[in-house]
């Protein structure tokens, strides 16, 4: 196979925060949606997923932080929407971080992988 049909390969970490939050790819994901669309079902759909479970995720994060990362606005003439609030876009911003340097350490292990997929 060559690297041309290979995925890249990186580490997306999931982390548990105490007994009650836990944090990973596909929360980050929907927060980063949010931010962009302004929208919890827009970022949904675009992550393929029903509008409840969405809300499920972010109830559960809400919980567990004890203190909400999206705010919404109910619809009307000029229409609902949410926004993150300084807590989402903290945690968005630390995991992001989190990721890179999680690469940047494990670059040999990675690229050692990586090879093995183009043996």
């Amino acid at each position: 196979m060559s690297k041309a049909n290979v995925n890249p390969v990186w580490v997306r970490p999931r982390l548990y925060i105490g007994d009650n939050i836990a944090v990973g790819p596909g929360k980050i994901d929907l927060l980063r949606l949010i931010g962009e669309t302004r929208s919890i079902s827009a970022a949904a759909r675009a992550m393929g997923m029903q509008y409840k479970k969405a809300w499920l995720l972010l109830d559960s994060m809400n919980q567990g932080f004890g203190r909400p990362l999206v705010v919404t606005a109910t619809g009307g003439k000029g229409g609902g929407g949410a926004t993150l609030t300084e807590l989402g876009e903290a945690l968005i911003a630390r995991y992001a971080a989190l990721e890179r340097q999680i690469n940047a350490t494990a670059a040999a292990e990675i690229a050692a992988l990586h090879a093995l997929a183009d043996n």
